[in-house]
């Protein structure tokens, strides 16, 4: 009994490492500023965010509802810890309430998207980006009101796992532009779990 406890224990310390070491490995690869320092210094001033958002709004039909643009890279491994948040907001407002836009890179594939609307089975448009959008991160998202003002832009959360101090941020922020104009807020600044959005240059 006490070779196999011993076994056991080798066992369970062999599983810890193996757990640290890949937490490590996914810190190192994984987690950057939302903003790096070779980004451009726009990507912190809301009116200017807007302005680079513009080409895509205006490819979008009037809508009386508020707007969830969220920015969707498929090679990024970040979108699984950012989903539960996407989720809870496709969850608690119906098509009437809120108009959901996933927006795609260049370097997207016609297959990624199409299974991506499938998945959502017609609740969510799909834009594919011009190759000329530039983004500081993904995933990310943006919200704007009904008429086209810019209320939200940043991350859905910081740190390795994605946390936001309130799980009720992006529903009230929702609630809040249901009413009117609201914002705009930032939530730029900050380390966590996320990819370069594809460069002009990116092979498709």
């Amino acid at each position: 009994m006490k070779t196999q406890h011993w076994w056991m224990s080798i066992a369970v310390m062999v599983l810890f490492g193996a757990t640290l070491v890949g937490l490590w490995w996914f810190q190192q690869q994984a987690v950057r500023p939302f903003i790096t320092a070779s980004d451009s210094a726009d990507y912190w001033q809301a009116a200017q965010v807007e302005q680079r958002l513009q080409p895509l709004w205006q490819q979008l039909s009037d809508s009386q509802q508020p707007t969830l643009m969220h920015f969707w890279n498929p090679d990024c491994l970040c979108n699984q810890v950012s989903h539960r948040h996407y989720a809870s907001l496709l969850e608690q407002f119906g098509i009437d309430d809120l108009r959901v836009v996933v927006v795609a890179p260049h370097t997207s594939s016609e297959q990624q998207r199409q299974q991506l609307l499938a998945l959502n089975d017609g609740r969510i448009q799909v834009l594919t980006a011009p190759a000329n959008l530039e983004l500081p991160s993904s995933p990310s998202l943006a919200l704007f009101h009904s008429e086209g003002q810019l209320a939200y832009f940043g991350a859905y959360g910081f740190g390795a796992l994605c946390t936001v101090a309130d799980d009720q941020l992006f529903p009230t922020l929702v609630e809040r532009l249901q009413s009117g104009p609201y914002g705009p807020f930032m939530s730029v600044a900050g380390d966590g779990c996320f990819c370069a959005w594809p460069a002009a240059d990116a092979s498709d």
